[in-house]
């Protein structure tokens, strides 16, 4: 049968109108009726019962029309899915990230979806927290791997990745290195060297001290925990940064101790609820929700 027979059938059959239909699909109508009666000759039976200004399904074509509307229908989603493809080889997906990718193995994930989908330009955005939530937001971004605390999760979907926890950095020979753990009031009179002002550890570092009773003496702030730990070696203060960034790049001379009570937090993948993503989007969710079950199961 001809499949675009069966979509003038179809057509037809809720218009009761050749014209209307020959209208509709920019055709004669008797082009469609000469159509309408292959069909017929093919089914082996008329369709449609016909006066001379309507046309109305007869009870072979009531029987006939839910087939008719299934091949239609699975004719649609072939064409949209080859569209997809079609788009998903030219596609482009924008990922926004926290900084320390290494860290949370987000840039693994990164490297497993670009080594099976070469045809994807993949656009990173490394950023805070609080500003790749507006990204998400503004939908500049298809996806942004982000830390729990300070952002609202009920806006987004999220999909857990990793989970970490503050530690003060702080050389061998201090005396709260002796410590197993280090309360946040003991702090009060050391000079803290912190992430960026602006950002989510320095918002959480700083409230934590205030909740503590005192103000922090905020001595140095840089972007990169590299730089922290090279002026802690010099003595210019002790830091606070999450365990992770920090423990592979720990020279002899110093060392982590936890703070109590435990401060922890999830980085996750976060998108918008229900939004409709292409391929390409659609490629990288699967990617991202087999590893993170699979580090659960591994867990």
């Amino acid at each position: 049968m001809e499949l675009k027979y069966i979509r003038e059938f179809v057509a037809l059959a809720e218009t009761g109108s050749y014209f209307e239909t020959a209208e509709k699909l920019f055709i004669t109508p008797s082009s469609l009726s000469r159509h309408i009666k292959t069909l017929e000759d093919e089914v082996g039976m008329p369709l449609f019962d016909r006066t001379t200004r309507k046309v109305a399904l007869n009870r072979h074509g009531r029987l006939f029309l839910p087939y008719a509307k299934q091949f239609v229908k699975i004719d649609d989603e072939c064409i949209m899915a080859f569209d997809e493809e079609a788009m998903y080889s030219k596609g482009a997906i924008g990922i926004g990230s926290i900084p320390m990718m290494k860290a949370y193995n987000i840039s693994e994930i990164l490297r497993q979806y670009r080594q099976n989908n070469k045809n994807v330009i993949i656009n990173i955005h490394e950023a805070d927290s609080t500003p790749l939530a507006e990204m998400l937001r503004k939908s500049e971004i298809d996806f942004a791997f982000l830390r729990n605390r300070h952002i609202s999760v009920d806006e987004f979907e999220t999909i857990p990745i990793s989970e970490d926890h503050l530690v003060a950095v702080l050389p061998k020979a201090h005396p709260l290195a002796k410590q197993t753990t280090i309360t946040v009031d003991q702090l009060e009179d050391e000079a803290l060297l912190l992430i960026s002002k602006n950002s989510f550890m320095y918002r959480m570092c700083t409230d934590l001290c205030r909740s503590a009773g005192f103000q922090p003496k905020v001595v140095f702030t840089s972007q990169r925990a590299e730089n922290l730990v090279e002026l802690i070696e010099q003595g210019t203060g002790i830091a606070l940064l999450m365990s992770k960034p920090v423990a592979p790049i720990l020279p002899d001379d110093l060392t982590l101790v936890d703070i109590t009570p435990r401060v922890t937090t999830t980085v996750f993948l976060a998108y918008i609820k229900d939004r409709k993503f292409n391929t390409a989007c659609k490629r990288f969710l699967e990617l991202v929700r087999r590893i993170a079950q699979e580090g659960t199961a591994a867990g």
